[in-house]
């Protein structure tokens, strides 16, 4: 019994969730704050298990071997261990420890007190055991154990859900780590820049349009398409045309592959991806294949530090014109001006946005490709997340329509 119960302590020790008690201590529970004052001293404590199960089982083998000599006078030492190995190992180690791993949290709280106890009365032993040991390991220049730094993510989850007051985090420590949480849980489609807001350049361009571009919209990379803009193949780093004098001359040669990626990859795995192959920026595809955005580290880190501004953060650009009337649109494009530059007539009411607009009008949030028809236009989502709508297709499909007043 003695056995049993210090090999289930160990497992309690070892896998109780030690912030769910501190939390109950916090809040009075005598159990909780004896538990907590056993593991203060992990090393001391995890000694005190340690000899009391090998005390016991010693103890146990000595008074069953004197008994059976008594009963078997031949082979006793031979019966003796036959029979009481398997009590000992079920008993006392197998079944204890299951059983103990199990109930961890619950049964921290009812043996605090009764091992508090019965450490007491093998203290002796296991003061000799513990600094024996720790002289040994001193003497061998080992460094001592150290504690066990990690938390899981269970664990963490815990503590957010505590009350503030009651909690040894910061609200800015919790929403960082809640922002961790919600990285690892976030598609490319949900951090990525909607082709929509993406200012690129044809690879049929010269140096000098090149280096234009790069001065007008201050991107330190600059994105490349082959015939249509929602075909990227590359960007293009100013730091290699510095040294070009031939302004005339094709771009071509200096376009940088970068990875292809699909808006479905989660997005700490791009930012692993990006790390590993010395990227900073990528571009992402929908499930046929075509460009729906770029997305870079810094859109990713801000997933966890909050706003970065770099050079694809400019909300000036809100459409893309295709034909005469047919637009790739921002979903944060103001109804204003949408119905001023496509010359539609979309109403404005609790929204101010598209995006807004199609929001209510669908009373959903819709995935990439759903369409609606409102009067005379066509509206196709090009691109969404779990949150938002990112982009859409605006299409006027009435042929009389005299198509939009102001273009881009």
């Amino acid at each position: 019994m003695f056995q049993g119960f210090f090999s289930g302590a160990e497992m309690v020790i070892l896998s109780s969730n030690k912030t769910k008690i501190r939390h109950m201590a916090r809040r009075g529970h005598k159990g909780a704050v004896r538990f907590l004052k056993i593991v203060e001293t992990p090393e001391w404590s995890l000694a005190t298990t340690s000899t009391g199960t090998n005390l016991f089982v010693i103890i146990s083998s000595v008074f069953t071997a004197v008994w059976f000599e008594n009963i078997f006078k031949e082979n006793s030492e031979i019966w003796s261990i036959l029979i009481i190995t398997p009590f000992l190992l079920i008993l006392g180690e197998i079944l204890p420890r299951t059983i103990f791993q199990q109930k961890a949290d619950d049964l921290a709280l009812k043996i605090a007190l009764p091992f508090k106890y019965i450490s007491r009365i093998i203290l002796p032993v296991t003061y000799l055991v513990f600094y024996t040991s720790r002289f040994f390991y001193n003497l061998i220049k080992k460094d001592s154990a150290s504690q066990n730094l990690y938390i899981s993510k269970k664990e963490l989850e815990l503590v957010l859900s505590i009350n503030e007051k009651e909690s040894d985090l910061e609200i800015g420590e919790k929403k960082l780590i809640k922002r961790v949480f919600h990285l690892f849980e976030s598609n490319v489609s949900d951090v990525m820049v909607p082709l929509v807001n993406v200012t690129a350049i044809s690879s049929k361009a010269t140096v000098g349009k090149a280096i234009n571009a790069i001065n007008e919209t201050g991107y330190s990379r600059l994105p490349v398409y082959k015939s249509r803009i929602d075909n990227l193949i590359g960007i293009i780093h100013p730091i290699d045309l510095i040294h070009i004098k031939d302004i005339d001359a094709a771009i071509n040669p200096f376009i940088r592959e970068v990875p292809y990626v699909p808006e479905s990859t989660k997005a700490h795995d791009l930012l692993t991806l990006l790390q590993r192959t010395r990227n900073s920026i990528a571009i992402v595809l929908d499930e046929y294949g075509g460009t729906v955005g770029i997305i870079t580290i810094e859109d990713i880190l801000e997933e966890v530090v909050g706003e970065i501004n770099d050079e694809y953060d400019d909300d000036k650009k809100q459409f893309i014109r295709f034909e005469e009337n047919k637009f790739l649109v921002n979903a944060r494009m103001e109804i204003e001006n949408a119905n001023e530059i496509m010359n539609i007539d979309i109403p404005k009411e609790d929204y101010e946005t598209i995006g807004g607009f199609l929001l209510k009008l669908m009373g959903k949030i819709p995935k990439k490709g759903e369409t609606v028809i409102y009067k005379d236009i066509k509206f196709t989502v090009r691109s969404s997340g779990k949150k938002s709508i990112h982009s859409i297709i605006v299409e006027i499909v009435d042929k009389r329509h005299k198509g939009p007043e102001t273009a881009e």
